[in-house]
């Protein structure tokens, strides 16, 4: 039964403006549907990406950390180099000084 609406050639049925309804509700509730898995999906990728980020900023203070263990143990390394010279040219001193004392006695007899 097709009811004309006024002044226009056009005629709906009442069955025709259901389904046209529900048609369209289906669309919207399919909308509805993926913008909810986009949102959820766009949610965990937000999460993997604030859990990278903690992971990089964790790294980059190891990193850090390390650089000034390393930079400490250089320094360290540096100086047990120059006092064992310091100690390499003293034993070499004690040696003359000894050698130079066995000299003098085997001189005096």
């Amino acid at each position: 039964m097709a009811t004309p609406v006024s002044g226009l050639p056009i005629s709906f049925s009442n069955d025709d403006a259901k389904t046209s309804v529900c048609s369209k509700a289906q669309s919207s509730i399919n909308s509805l549907a993926a913008l909810v898995k986009s949102i959820i999906k766009n949610s965990h990728t937000n999460d993997h990406l604030t859990s990278t980020l903690k992971q990089f900023a964790n790294c980059d203070q190891q990193l850090s950390s390390t650089q000034e263990h390393i930079n400490k143990i250089e320094h360290l390394s540096q100086q047990l180099l120059f006092q064992s010279n310091v100690l390499q040219l003293d034993t070499q001193e004690l040696n003359q000084i000894h050698q130079t004392f066995n000299d003098m006695k085997l001189e005096e007899h």
